[in-house]
């Protein structure tokens, strides 16, 4: 029995009158007597509850409306409990909807049973329809009194997602959230208010979400995404007729307040959905009606021109105020103009956002030459929508979607405007579905089709999980690149830097090293492709001022570099790139991180506050504590899902690269089909007898090594029979506790949220071992006992001794195989290389051809780090050691000094500083100081990265402000001796003795 089953569980038979009443109303005989048969059960199924919701005349509908969901229904619990928990709201719809005329039936009897509480609940979302004007601890305080009255519901959760987004909470405020939450059982079932914190919040990617979220849930829906609440909110509007009944299920299998606003959106959709607002009004008792209207008219009476605040813009600075506006308009659908523009981009974009799980796109009204001209016209201007929007890159991308639905439409557009379209839109690559962007490039012009199939690769890259499908779009670039611009991509990436600088950003995120490896006839080797991608972010950054680029190229040159430590793939062991894991976890924040962060200055500014509040700043801090502790779990439960899962750099891409590759097979089969191929064992394979035994063996194992491949190296899933894997975090284990407890402790002791994406990747390779060490056992034990097995009976020696060689060989054989197979998954990797302050200097130095005395002091110098700090430390070293031999006095002494603090003995993080001291010449002494000084005081701008002098320091000031919160680079200079001693600290995590050295970078 289900979660939602057990929501409906009823604890003694039911015998009310007003049942029985209803029971007495049902006009099919049938029904009524099938409707007493539930009444007498204890529980209600959910396949209980979709017989008699099937088949229905439309007034037996509004009857079952009432008699399932009406005070004491069916579905409700016996007592009359009204109030909701969030683990009560976040789960599947556990039976399907009907048509929407009979879903809007449904609701009807349902809400005209409830008359008195309805009219309730309409005053509260009334009371909540102005928020965007109040001070938002009065709002806090009316959400706390309504959350203990009701507990939770979707729409407490939007307009509490809303005051911590548009709002700088105090600390009070914050612990006013904290006991709404508590109302909401928030923290047993956190996926309920995050799902509204991700739609409204302008530091979450609602892109990267919806891919996140569709990724995890879409082998459970079955094409409906109404059925998972955090899908279903990511379109809070019904999109079509299609859509109504979906939606109306959504809501009334939540709560009474949320069916309300349900209904209150079509309401105001009787533009697109009027025959669906003349049925509610058929069906609804008309004192409902009435106040609904009335809410409607009271909530237009406000204009929306402070729905985006201040404080929500300045969360996102460079962000669309379209794309702010259709965020927070979600919060708002009582407003008739905020559900009209909601709606009217749902249609658009919301449901391409879910067209994984929705393929039915609708059509959309592409009017042609007057949508071109808005299409192509200058920011700013205004679109004459219901809310006051203007022309940017979100809204042209909407345009976009809507043009590109005709492929006529695409015909008429000439190669500059498509790269002013290009150069203006955002996210094409979420959006676009794979079938548009095969029109796009098959309608294109001849002049355009050569920049179109650029752009398509870049897209489709992005797109497709798959990393072989952009093939076609690849053969095209390659003929593009070489027709064009000599064979040269950085030729061809500089020439659109001249342009059309967006467009090449758009293109260079698509061009990683895995895809330039592939383009065989312009890149040669897996360095050279490294090369080009370091050579391309550099001329990016420089073109667009933007430092992360640079940064990016660096940190390939470093990883180069590094490889003189370890090899950068090991093929015989397990691989996760953590590095492109950081990278994605520091791009795609989610709503528990983000949180967390934002914990810390509260936090801290408590605990420095007067004591004069006494108990209350205790209690406010101790909550603050309370809070930090379940956010980390969700953090880890969401990282550890993306480090199994992620199709670039998770483990299940490592599996999916040994089996699609035939990885698998080679290994499995090769060394067993060279024992039967030996010149040894000719003759007796020309026996056909012992041919067709030999044959019968080697079907039985590849079915062994298919089953291996098929059931056990995946994920666990819907679709999988015993996976050795699981992607979920189970909070319960006592093993996952305990590593929850060392990554809570391990950012306890961080001192802030810097580091928190190195520490939460080394707790995934902590939380994945014992997987791993599984599926090896599995392989070396199980898997091999079966293969000998098959061996034995198939080979019985009836032919003799040169048969028993053979099967001795087979045995060899596929002990080898199999024992290799094991290897994969021996040990964990931190996907990081480990080394000391020495190693890291040692490298430095023969890559400059450094030649000068070093002489290392320091506790620090052989202690072996690991994690993100060593790329960081590495740069930091390399910059300071160069000026150090540059500047320093020929014949002179480079003195390194390395000194690490433990912040707690059971720590894996050191406070590590590092000093570099050398001897200036006399003539430049004076200069060297006053420049290093001054970098040091410097403002540190992204141009200032770009053009810095001779020094390097702003470069390691960004470096140690990324991952200590502020830089802490400063110098001492000893102008009696002439030396400048320039140090920096950062924090570093040291290399536990359980990870095996010759860790992939």
């Amino acid at each position: 029995m289900g979660q939602r089953d057990k929501i409906y569980k009823n604890s003694v038979t039911r015998h009310s009158r007003e049942l029985f009443q209803l029971i007495g109303c049902l006009q099919d005989k049938k029904k009524r007597n099938l409707v007493r048969g539930y009444a007498s059960k204890q529980k209600v199924s959910s396949h209980d509850a979709e017989k008699l919701r099937c088949g229905n005349s439309p007034h037996d509908s509004v009857v079952i409306g009432a008699i399932l969901k009406g005070h004491k229904g069916l579905l409700n619990d016996l007592n009359g409990e009204v109030k909701k928990t969030s683990g009560d709201l976040y789960v599947m719809t556990s039976f399907p909807f009907t048509d929407w005329k009979s879903e809007v039936r449904y609701t009807a009897g349902y809400l005209n049973s409830v008359g008195a509480q309805a009219s309730e609940m309409l005053d509260v979302i009334r009371s909540l329809a102005n928020l965007d004007y109040r001070d938002c601890d009065a709002v806090l305080e009316i959400l706390l009194e309504q959350a203990k009255k009701y507990g939770a519901s979707n729409f407490f959760s939007y307009k509490l997602a809303y005051v911590r987004s548009t709002a700088k909470l105090s600390a009070h405020a914050l612990g006013v959230v904290s006991q709404i939450e508590d109302e909401f059982a928030h923290r047993q079932h956190a996926g309920l208010h995050f799902s509204a914190l991700e739609n409204i919040s302008p530091k979450i990617s609602i892109f990267a979400v919806a891919q996140r979220r569709i990724s995890g849930l879409i082998s459970r829906l079955a094409g409906n995404f109404r059925k998972a609440i955090s899908l279903s909110n990511f379109v809070p509007t019904p999109t079509d007729y299609t859509d109504v009944a979906g939606f109306l299920l959504r809501s009334t299998e939540s709560s009474l307040i949320d069916t309300l606003y349900a209904v209150v959106t079509i309401f105001n959709l009787h533009r697109n959905l009027g025959a669906v607002r003349e049925e509610f009004k058929l069906r609804l008792d008309a004192s409902l009606v009435g106040k609904i209207e009335s809410l409607i008219a009271y909530a237009e009476t406000f204009d929306n021109d402070q729905l985006v605040s201040e404080h929500y813009q300045a969360q996102d600075i460079d962000g669309d105020l379209s794309l702010a506006t259709y965020r927070v308009s979600a919060a708002f659908l009582e407003r008739p103009a905020c559900a009209s523009y909601r709606n009217k981009l749902d249609r658009v974009v919301g449901v391409r956002l879910l067209a994984e799980v929705r393929d039915d796109l609708l059509p959309a009204n592409s009017r042609g030459a007057d949508l071109k001209e808005l299409l192509l016209a200058p920011e700013q201007t205004n679109v004459a929508d219901v809310l006051n929007v203007t022309l940017d890159s979100f809204y042209r991308t909407f345009l976009f979607l809507q043009f590109v639905e005709n492929p006529l439409n695409i015909v008429a557009l000439t190669a500059k405007e498509i790269t002013f379209i290009f150069e203006n839109t955002s996210r094409l690559e979420v959006l676009l579905t794979e079938r548009e962007m095969r029109a796009l490039y098959a309608s294109a012009t001849s002049s355009a089709r050569g920049l179109v199939s650029v752009l398509a690769l870049a897209l489709f890259r992005k797109k497709s999980i798959d990393p072989d499908a952009d093939f076609e779009f690849r053969t095209d670039f390659i003929a593009y690149v070489n027709e064009n611009h000599g064979s040269s991509i950085l030729d061809f990436i500089e020439f659109l830097l001249m342009d059309s600088p967006q467009v090449a950003k758009y293109i260079v995120e698509s061009l990683n090293e895995v895809t330039l490896e592939k383009m065989y006839t312009l890149v040669r080797t897996a360095s050279e492709a490294a090369q080009i991608r370091g050579d391309i972010l550099r001329a990016v950054g420089q073109k667009l001022d933007q430092i992360e680029y640079i940064i990016e190229a660096d940190a390939i040159a470093t990883r180069s570099k590094l490889l003189q430590l370890q090899k950068y793939f090991d093929s015989s062991r397990m691989y996760v790139d953590s590095v492109a894991m950081k990278r994605w976890l520091d791009s795609n924040p989610t709503v528990s991180t983000e949180q967390y962060r934002a914990l810390y200055p509260v936090a801290a500014h408590i605990a420095r506050v007067s004591t004069d509040i006494g108990e209350s700043r205790e209690l406010l801090l101790i909550l603050l504590q309370d809070e930090d502790e379940y956010l980390i779990s969700q953090i880890a439960k969401d990282a550890f899902e993306q480090f199994c899962l992620d199709a670039e750099f998770g483990i299940q891409s490592y599996l999916g690269r040994r089996i699609r590759h035939n990885t698998l097979d080679g290994v499995t089969t090769e060394t067993v089909d060279a024992v039967f191929q030996s010149a040894d064992y000719r003759a007796l394979m020309s026996n056909p007898s012992f041919r067709r035994a030999a044959e019968h063996w080697l079907s039985m194992y590849r079915g062994l090594i298919n089953k291996l491949r098929r059931d056990y190296l995946q994920f666990k899933s819907k679709t999988t029979i015993n996976p050795l894997f699981d992607s979920s975090l189970d909070l319960e284990d006592a093993a996952t506790q305990e590593n929850v407890r060392w990554l809570s402790n391990a950012l306890r002791l961080a001192g802030g949220s810097e580091l928190l994406n190195d520490l939460v990747i080394s707790f995934c390779w902590k939380q994945i071992a014992p997987q791993l060490e599984r599926a090896a056992r599995f392989i070396r034990t199980q898997l091999l006992q079966e293969a000998n097995a098959s061996i034995d009976r198939v080979f019985s020696g009836y032919f003799g001794v040169v048969e028993m060689q053979l099967k001795a060989d087979l045995h060899e054989a596929v002990n080898e195989v199999l024992k290799k197979v094991a290897d994969w998954f021996q040990v964990p990797q931190t996907g990081f290389v480990s080394a000391s302050p020495r190693d890291l200097c040692q490298i430095i130095l023969i890559e400059l051809n450094i030649r000068n005395q070093i002489d290392f002091h320091g506790n620090a110098v052989e202690i072996k780090y690991t994690g993100i700090s060593v790329h960081r430390l590495y740069d930091c070293l390399a910059v300071l050691l160069q000026n150090a031999h540059k500047h320093g006095e020929a014949g002179t002494d480079i003195l390194i000094t390395a000194s690490a603090a433990k912040p707690d003995a059971e720590s894996d993080l050191d406070d590590l500083t590092m000093q570099i001291t050398s001897q200036v010449t006399e003539s430049k002494y004076h200069e060297a100081k006053t420049r290093i000084f001054s970098a040091i005081d410097s403002k540190e701008t992204s141009r200032a990265m770009l053009t810095e002098g001779y020094t390097g320091i702003n470069k390691i000031k960004f470096i140690t402000r990324a991952s200590e919160g502020v830089h802490t680079v400063k110098c001492d200079a000893d102008d009696q001796r002439r030396c400048l001693t320039v140090t920096f600290s950062l924090r570093a995590e040291r290399a536990r003795e359980n990870i095996v050295e010759g860790a992939v970078l």
